[in-house]
């Protein structure tokens, strides 16, 4: 993989962000990610998890959201320079937005702002005063938020080479302040100017937030015939791109226009698109993920998140083998059992092909929430990890044969009951496993632990998958 291959990649997904193409960005981000750890292409992996973020987001994942930037900035940390910090601030702020936590915003974006500024960097600056006239509208300061969109454009200005959506998204924000403003004589023109730009033939979510603005317009207006007609315009251009979280800002006002109106027919419809929208988003728990979840970038959480699996959520391979290799020590004075389970899922590259790697993701995910409601206790005596891949490695620390062989049975039968549907279809979900323990304290090492567990999974594997194998039976038997 050549480092142009690389940057062509990088290019990709930032053409697929812009074009609004969420889930083929989504596909894309799993190939960069990957060819960039492979390759230890640091912009490449930092790059990954920003798209993602944003394009989590725009399809209402919000924890896939959050998450994405917590492994952007737990990676930035080790690998990344300070024009990645600063575009780890400007995703973590739509973040912040989405649960109305408007002065951290607002206090981020300061810093982008100065880190910005220092490192004249303006098309970064632009964005942020953008954004923070964006947060300033959220709290209905109009006022400030078209001062700081002003400041917006003069920093657009200042980059080169010229960068016509740079301007045109601060435009936007300016527009939304004159129509907060109840300033219609300034805002009109320029909202119609910026509808008949070239632009929107390609930017679909500035096409649909620039319809949405100009529905808000008329509606300041009392031309509610004409808002109606923009929101629809807005509606249509939001299911375009999947934007579900614009979408459903649209079909707020579109509800309420209805009632200005007195249009009881045409609300009652809008109403039940609203209502189904409303599930769509109750099933992506955005709810529960908004009250459950809250970034706290700070040094500790840093090293916390440094020994987790980004995808999902279990210890990662270097915490694994460290952890593993204390308990062994430990084992040899006191002759206890240290357990190694192998896992890995059947016909995981099938998945992956035939449903993409979205639903290879939630298999994955499914499988380690199995496992942890089977094998977790505490940290103390279990160890979850992603090996890497497809594979994962748990530590059981002072667990006696039988106890391990009824995890294991509990186990196989859990996973071969998971429900995880794809269009209506059950697909089905087995898995693989070896065990093999540290012989009463003659193995000191991890590698020497895991290689005798990894041979029964090979042997697993070998005699038709689905069923667990015992390193010891291997020998013996």
């Amino acid at each position: 993989m050549t480092e142009e291959l690389l940057t062509s990649m990088r290019e990709k997904a930032l053409q697929l962000r812009v074009e609004g193409s969420y889930k083929e960005l989504i596909e894309h981000c799993h190939l960069l990610l990957e060819e960039g750890l492979k390759r230890k292409d640091h912009k490449s992996v930092l790059s990954a998890y920003i798209h993602y973020a944003s394009a989590y987001y725009s399809v209402g994942a919000i924890e896939d959201a959050f998450l994405s930037v917590d492994a952007h900035l737990q990676y930035c940390s080790q690998f990344g320079d300070e024009r990645e910090r600063l575009n780890g601030i400007n995703i973590l702020v739509i973040l912040y937005d989405y649960n109305k936590e408007y002065n951290k915003a607002k206090l981020a974006l300061t810093n982008g702002i100065e880190l910005g500024t220092r490192l004249e960097v303006w098309n970064m600056v632009s964005n942020a005063y953008s954004n923070y006239s964006h947060i300033c509208a959220r709290e209905g300061d109009y006022e400030s938020a078209l001062e700081k969109a002003l400041i917006g454009l003069e920093m657009a200005d200042r980059h080169q080479p010229e960068l016509p959506m740079l301007k045109f998204r601060v435009k936007l924000n300016i527009a939304n302040a004159y129509v907060g403003l109840g300033d219609t004589d300034s805002a009109g023109p320029m909202i119609e100017e910026m509808l008949v730009d070239p632009l929107l033939n390609t930017y679909k979510r500035e096409k649909a937030h620039c319809y949405d603005l100009y529905g808000r317009y008329f509606l300041k207006k009392k031309e509610y015939l004409q808002a109606l007609n923009a929101f629809n315009v807005a509606k249509h251009e939001a299911l375009e791109i999947n934007d579900l979280l614009v979408l459903k800002d649209i079909q707020e006002r579109r509800c309420e226009l209805c009632e200005v109106m007195g249009d009881h027919q045409l609300g009652f419809v809008v109403q039940q698109e609203y209502i189904k929208l409303l599930q769509v988003l109750q099933d992506q728990e955005l709810a529960k993920t908004a009250l459950q979840l809250e970034i706290k970038h700070n040094v500790a959480s840093i090293e916390r998140n440094s020994k987790i699996d980004y995808l999902t959520r279990l210890f990662n391979r270097r915490q694994l083998e460290e952890v593993t290799e204390k308990w062994l020590d430990e084992a040899t004075h006191t002759g206890g059992a240290v357990t190694c389970i192998a896992l890995d899922l059947d016909n995981f590259k099938s998945i992956n092909d035939t449903y993409g790697h979205l639903i290879g993701d939630e298999v994955l995910r499914e499988v380690c929430n199995v496992c942890r409601n089977v094998l977790w206790k505490s940290d103390a005596t279990e160890l979850l990890a992603r090996y890497g891949g497809d594979e994962l490695v748990f530590m059981l620390n002072e667990c006696s044969i039988d106890e391990v062989r009824f995890k294991m049975t509990e186990l196989l039968s859990r996973i071969q009951n998971l429900t995880i549907k794809h269009n209506g279809k059950v697909l089905p979900v087995t898995v693989s496993i070896g065990v093999a323990d540290n012989a009463n304290g003659n193995f000191v090492n991890f590698s020497d632990v895991f290689y005798r567990a990894d041979q029964a999974l090979y042997a697993s594997k070998a005699n038709g998958k689905n069923q667990v194998s015992y390193f010891e039976s291997l020998v013996y038997e």
